[in-house]
């Protein structure tokens, strides 16, 4: 798992969503990986951003992503995984339920790329949502299309406009996909509820879908999502 330039980018957009005073948690420590000529590239993009910024901000010696976060104007970071291998300060399998002493914790929950990894998709997304303080954000990039064999699944719109959205509540501040080959490139999606086949979309080579997105204040009444195509008035 780690951060390269599409989540950068990702990342440095929605950092006004968030506060460097509050407490974050990302599933997985990130590894950077940006290559010398796409780091170079993203502080060119960031300048142009208004977000100057310098190598030695955003680089740190064991190759984790803690500096850049501060950089981008995160909260600390801390880490939960399956294993405390990569330092993670939380060891919990998402295939479980939300451990009860980090419930409502968190002012932002990132998925680095890891819920595609976890065979009970859904259980791993309704802990994102209980580690989640009232307000907070979930911000996920994970892979959408092309990716087959890189995890158990490949993300549609259904997930962040679905689940989060109509069934939580949450208010969407992002829904986005970009190419790999061209991570400067955003198509922006729709909620594809009532959209024949949900908005289905053709794509050529893997993308990846980012999403950003805030829990109200008061927990709506839940029900399971079903994908928007089946949904009629």
């Amino acid at each position: 798992m780690g951060i390269s330039l599409i989540p950068a980018l990702f990342l440095a957009r929605n950092a006004a969503h968030v506060a460097p005073e509050g407490r974050g948690l990302v599933l997985g420590r990130q590894k950077l990986h940006m290559r010398d000529r796409r780091v170079v590239r993203f502080l060119k993009m960031m300048a142009a951003m208004g977000k100057p910024l310098t190598e030695e901000q955003i680089r740190q010696e064991d190759g984790f992503t803690e500096a850049l976060f501060t950089a981008l104007g995160y909260p600390e970071m801390e880490a939960l995984d399956f294993t405390d291998a990569e330092g993670a300060q939380h060891v919990h399998d998402l295939n479980h339920p939300c451990p009860d002493h980090l419930r409502g914790q968190f002012d932002v929950v990132l998925d680095g790329g890891t819920t595609e990894h976890i065979f009970h998709i859904g259980a791993a997304l309704d802990t994102c949502h209980e580690l989640l303080k009232p307000g907070g954000v979930v911000m996920s990039y994970v892979a959408a299309d092309g990716w087959f064999g890189h995890g158990f699944f490949q993300t549609g719109p259904d997930v962040p406009w679905r689940y989060w959205h109509h069934a939580r509540g949450y208010e969407m501040l992002e829904v986005s996909i970009a190419p790999r080959a061209f991570p400067g490139q955003l198509i922006e999606i729709p909620d594809p509820t009532g959209q024949p086949r949900g908005g289905e979309r053709f794509l050529e080579g893997p993308h990846m879908i980012v999403y950003a997105a805030r829990k109200p204040l008061e927990a709506p009444p839940y029900a399971p999502p079903i994908q928007g195509h089946y949904v009629h008035d």
